[in-house]
């Protein structure tokens, strides 16, 4: 078995000086250094992981919390994308993922406290919630971090990965305003499932309508959960309030294959033009394909795995990061006649 002291022979330096090299030491030079790492790549060497993470009183572990439950955490695709970016990144950097997704967001704090007690895990992820403001308020009096998926309070100004979805659903809104439809539903998401209730899908919607000359009309908006159920009853709810819709832009992906199951079950096949959420791989490989607003989940996700190891290894707050939605066209659907 390769040791420290076969790095430090094959590399011509101390042991204690390939020790500094695995802590990520300042003290050693560059050229130094790149001898070490070169010589741990030919003797394949793999120090003793457990035993470098006690040293350096470090877990090597980062917790990811969701306090909707399983149901969601498991079968929401925006949701894994966003898991899937956090992984990719952190478990190349020599972290694990710990993933817990309590049931309710009242036990999300707990959950928090009960990771990061005794040093479990480094640092975790929070998916934004009503009440994840006092999860922060505890973190920084105990000096833990954390990085928020999305502005999870009033000013918060560090430690999140946020995605603004005004500009794409401007652009789509704009978009199918071009191809002539004046009827345009939007399944919105919902209000209370953040903290912050912001309203940037609704916002890029309401200012392309108006550019567009169109009257805003408050009933074309229905608030759905980004649940396929809540796609298939708020579209049959809008298309029966609104029989002369033409088109509907949905805020996630599930929400439009729901959408999409009412329209067949209705037989308005090819008679409502669909906008999908979110631009996952699944929703691409569809056909017929769906223009759709791109929610970058998985770059999200790995911003925010490179957020929380950042913090980490430099044991200070960083500022927050927004990502912005943009617009894909695919499958033209014929100019609607005024």
């Amino acid at each position: 078995m390769t040791t420290l002291y076969d790095v430090a022979k094959l590399a011509g330096v101390s042991p204690k000086t390939v020790s500094r090299v695995l802590n990520e030491s300042h003290l050693v030079a560059e050229e130094t250094r790149q001898r070490v790492l070169n010589a741990i790549e030919k003797l394949d060497y793999h120090p003793n992981a457990i035993a470098a993470s006690l040293k350096r009183n470090r877990a090597n572990k980062i917790g990811f919390i969701v306090p909707y439950g399983s149901d969601f955490v498991f079968q929401d695709p925006n949701m894994m994308e966003q898991l899937r970016g956090t992984h990719d990144y952190v478990s190349a950097v020599g972290f694990e993922l710990i993933v817990s997704a309590p049931l309710h967001k009242k036990d999300a704090l707990q959950e928090a406290l009960r990771l990061t007690k005794n040093r479990n895990v480094d640092g975790v992820i929070l998916y934004p919630s009503y009440g994840v403001d006092q999860i922060i308020k505890e973190f920084q009096a105990k000096n833990l971090r954390y990085v928020t998926l999305g502005i999870c309070y009033d000013q918060q100004k560090n430690n999140f990965v946020e995605v603004d979805q005004t500009p794409g659903s401007y652009l789509a809104t704009k978009y199918l305003i071009s191809l002539g439809h004046q009827r345009i539903g939007l399944l919105n998401k919902p209000y209370s499932f953040f903290m912050v209730n912001r309203d940037d899908l609704l916002n890029g919607y309401i200012t392309a309508l108006k550019e567009g000359g169109i009257e805003y009309i408050p009933s074309l908006v229905r608030e759905g959960n980004f649940t396929f159920e809540d796609g298939y009853e708020k579209f049959k709810e809008l298309i029966e309030e609104h029989p002369d819709l033409t088109a509907v832009i949905c805020a996630s992906d599930p929400m439009t294959y729901g959408t999409i199951r009412a329209i067949a079950d209705l037989g308005l096949n090819n008679k409502i033009h669909v906008v999908a959420g979110d631009n996952l791989p699944l929703t691409q490989k569809l056909f017929p394909q769906l223009s759709s607003i791109t929610n970058p989940s998985y770059e999200q996700g790995r911003q925010a795995g490179k957020m929380i190891v950042t913090i980490i290894n430099e044991g200070r707050e960083l500022p927050g990061v927004t990502l912005n939605t943009e617009f894909v066209i695919r499958n033209m659907h014929p100019v609607v006649k005024r």
